[in-house]
């Protein structure tokens, strides 16, 4: 999924808060935007005004961006998560993605008549390192799912995945680096995303470099950016560059 379709799709955050649960985790900006507010992150909260998503909002053929504030298969929101459901499948006519840390939970938490997979739902993994990936793919690839991509982001270490991407079931490997405060933010290495590129290119499977993250280093270089905007259009730099290389 691209930044350009990503930043026309319609939020849809059921619930609020989450846990960290990796090292992906540590300089998550939900937790640092909370913390502006004085907030709780730990602390789970139904959205008063958000849980349902209301059909004016959302016209035919919309691309709904689901729970991107939390994670959807929290413990804390299994009681909510039915209704949830039933407005996804209701809603057949919409595209919803959604991304979790949480893969193990998934097949526990599906709606009874999932059967293989809904059409509508677009589900992402995100993996930071290579523990990660090695703890969440097997889970991710086991679950009943029509659509899936992965999310190296924040890419924090060197990742394989071909061992994974072997399996035929996923479609898009997405790859960012992290945005952070300079003295807490983790570099993101050009090696390690020209590797998951050829990684994918050699499997026919789409790559995306979304993002370049505060800190891209290339040959001992920081070319990242510390604006959003910059670390979106250096990384199209780079993914350009990457198909021209290869």
């Amino acid at each position: 999924m691209q930044n350009a379709q990503i930043e026309k799709a319609v939020p849809w955050n059921p619930w609020h808060g989450c846990h960290k649960c990796s090292p992906g985790c540590q300089n998550c900006f939900v937790f640092n935007m909370d913390k502006r507010y004085g907030r709780d992150t730990t602390v789970i909260t139904k959205g008063k005004t958000t849980y349902e998503l209301k059909d004016k909002d959302c016209p035919k053929g919309s691309l709904v961006k689901l729970c991107f504030s939390s994670d959807f298969f929290l413990e804390e929101a299994d009681e909510w998560r039915g209704g949830i459901w039933e407005t996804v499948h209701r809603r057949s006519d919409c595209l919803f993605v959604l991304t979790t840390k949480r893969p193990e939970r998934i097949r526990q938490c599906l709606p009874s008549n999932w059967g293989e997979g809904w059409e509508n739902v677009h589900m992402s993994i995100s993996i930071e390192n290579q523990e990660m990936a090695d703890k969440r793919l097997p889970y991710f690839l086991d679950a009943p799912l029509k659509h899936r991509e992965v999310f190296c982001s924040p890419l924090i270490a060197p990742i394989t995945l071909g061992k994974y991407l072997d399996a035929g079931l996923i479609k898009c490997v997405n790859v960012g680096g992290e945005m952070a405060p300079k003295q807490v933010v983790r570099p993101i290495q050009w090696e390690w995303v020209k590797d998951l590129y050829l990684e994918a290119k050699s499997r026919d499977i789409e790559f995306y470099f979304h993002q370049s993250g505060s800190m891209f280093m290339r040959d001992g270089v920081n070319i990242g950016a510390w604006n959003l905007n910059k670390q979106i259009a250096r990384a199209e730099e780079i993914q350009h560059e990457l198909e021209r290389m290869f």
